[in-house]
């Protein structure tokens, strides 16, 4: 028997669950708390923990870690989300934390807390095979879309519009008001205007929806159609837009004393009720979807059944324990399947990411692509199982049929040409992968992919003798300096031989030397 204890670090509100494991890998609920804590509250918009928040964050952490202790647990998950991560002050939370209360916290980005959110969405309820299912998790900072079919995730996104965000973007009258529900609407549409032609594309007839808003609505909505043996079990409970309907009309017309009193509500959301209902509104307009239902699971529960699945499959010692994620691990189950090296494919990823994160000025992106990169170079030698020759295109194949757990198709598809264009010869239109990017896509993979074949290069032969590099944009010329204990000239020259790519994307002189 073992005990694991999850924290889920909220904008809102810190959760903690606390299982009991058996060796057949079944578990039983010990405890469940939440800790009201607006870690957002007065800083989420200028992206800045206050000093308020900060000082309720540790309090509360602190009292989850008294239950831990209680408990006994042998393990303990605790996961942070868009509050920390988007926070200028994020790490010093973290350290804090840790000084504190002994508790390792991970901060993990957008895409991966929406794969946790599927892995517990899809053990807590049946989720069509046969049609596309829309997950919405609406949370405090960040609002995660993950479409999903015959138990695949096709699609996954995370944008900062999250309840509190909202609410603190906002001024809202009490009752809110016609003009401050188009303004809210307005936001909404302007924050989803790439993200819902994608959504249209799939015809989604359902949306599931998890987390805070949802609990709520649901509770709510099954007090108002007197279904009181559905509150009992509340998981899985269904409803229609027609029912939500009523329900939204309502909590717009009301004020807030009103709202608190409705039967069902939640004390701690009956001012973010009103954002999360018109965000909920706003999609089901949007896409025309007729049918709601709940999922009692979300984060928490799919960082636990994560973690079940490695004990389950055998990795998780092999993989490293908790500070690797689901999706590292998919990437290195995938490599370790195809008998890649796995140092080659840190240490270049190592230099691709300084690379790419010296080149912010130039690329403008953000977690999402830096973590394609990542993943591609882990991979981009993965072809070699099959032959050396022409490796680059079948790790293309391998990464893009992989179907790794916590990856939408569209990402695959990005990393897979990621790995299809880090030697020979350039993206085209004529290659059939490439030509059905999203034109956006496109350059980021031609970026991508010129980063990687300079940073593959750094490492010919595989010898990891570069500890670091430095990049400065000077003008038409980007230099690269590399750093090593000892001569790496065929290393350098490799990659200056590779270099027409990056130069021809960044329109700019590579030029690359030792430090000497």
């Amino acid at each position: 028997m073992e005990t694991v204890a999850v924290i889920d670090l909220g904008t809102n509100t810190f959760h903690l669950l606390i299982v009991e494991l058996n060796e057949r890998n079944e578990f039983i609920v010990k405890e469940k708390f939440r800790e009201p804590v607006k870690l957002g509250d007065g800083g989420i918009q200028s992206g800045e923990i206050i000093p308020e928040a900060f000082e309720r964050g540790l309090k509360a952490l602190k009292n989850l870690k008294k239950l831990i202790d209680t408990r006994r647990a042998e393990r303990i998950f605790a996961f942070a989300t868009s509050a920390i991560r988007s926070a200028s002050n994020g790490q010093d939370f973290i350290k804090a934390a840790k000084d504190t209360t002994g508790i390792d916290i991970r901060i993990i980005n957008g895409n991966e807390e929406a794969a946790l959110i599927f892995q517990g969405v899809k053990n807590a309820v049946f989720l069509p095979p046969e049609q596309n299912t829309l997950l919405v998790d609406i949370g405090g900072g960040s609002v995660e879309f993950t479409v999903t079919a015959e138990n695949q995730i096709r699609l996954l996104r995370s944008l900062n519009l999250g309840a509190a965000r909202l609410w603190n973007t906002l001024t809202f009258s009490d009752p809110v008001t016609k003009d401050e529900i188009n303004a809210c609407r307005e936001i909404l549409k302007l924050e989803t205007q790439n993200l819902l032609p994608e959504l249209k594309d799939f015809n989604i007839p359902l949306l599931v929806g998890s987390s805070g808003t949802f609990d709520t609505l649901a509770t709510m909505i099954a007090y108002q159609n007197k279904d009181i043996h559905s509150l009992e079990h509340i998981n899985g409970y269904r409803f229609d837009k027609t029912q939500f309907d009523v329900m939204f009309k309502k909590l717009i017309s009301l004020k807030k004393i009103e709202r608190s009193v409705l039967p069902g509500m939640d004390s701690t959301r009956v001012d973010l009720i009103v954002v999360g209902a018109i965000t909920v509104d706003f999609l089901l307009t949007e896409l025309g979807i007729q049918q709601l239902m709940l999922s009692s699971y979300a984060l928490k529960e799919g960082i636990l059944y994560n973690y079940i699945e490695a004990r389950k499959a055998g990795t998780w010692n092999v993989t490293g324990s908790g500070d690797r994620y689901m999706r590292e691990r998919a990437v290195r189950n995938l490599g370790i399947r195809f008998q890649y090296d796995e140092a080659h494919g840190d240490q270049t990823a190592k230099l691709a990411l300084s690379i790419f994160d010296q080149l912010e000025t130039l690329l403008g992106y953000g977690e999402d692509e830096r973590e394609w990169l990542r993943y591609a170079a882990m991979l981009h030698d993965i072809g070699h199982f099959l032959n050396r020759s022409g490796h680059h295109k079948h790790g293309q194949y391998f990464v893009l049929n992989s179907a790794m757990p916590g990856f939408s198709t569209d990402e695959l598809l990005i990393i897979s040409n990621v790995v299809r264009y880090h030697r020979k010869s350039y993206p085209t239109r004529d290659h059939l992968h490439f030509a059905v990017l999203h034109p956006n896509h496109k350059m980021l993979v031609r970026q991508l992919a010129g980063i990687l074949r300079i940073a593959d290069n750094l490492d010919r032969g595989h010898r990891h003798l570069i500890n670091s590099l430095s990049v400065e944009v000077a003008g038409n010329q980007v230099q690269v300096v590399v750093q090593s204990d000892e001569q790496v000239d065929i290393e350098v020259q490799s990659a200056m031989s590779m270099r027409d790519l990056f130069e021809q994307v960044f329109e700019r002189r590579l030029i690359i030397h030792q430090d000497v």
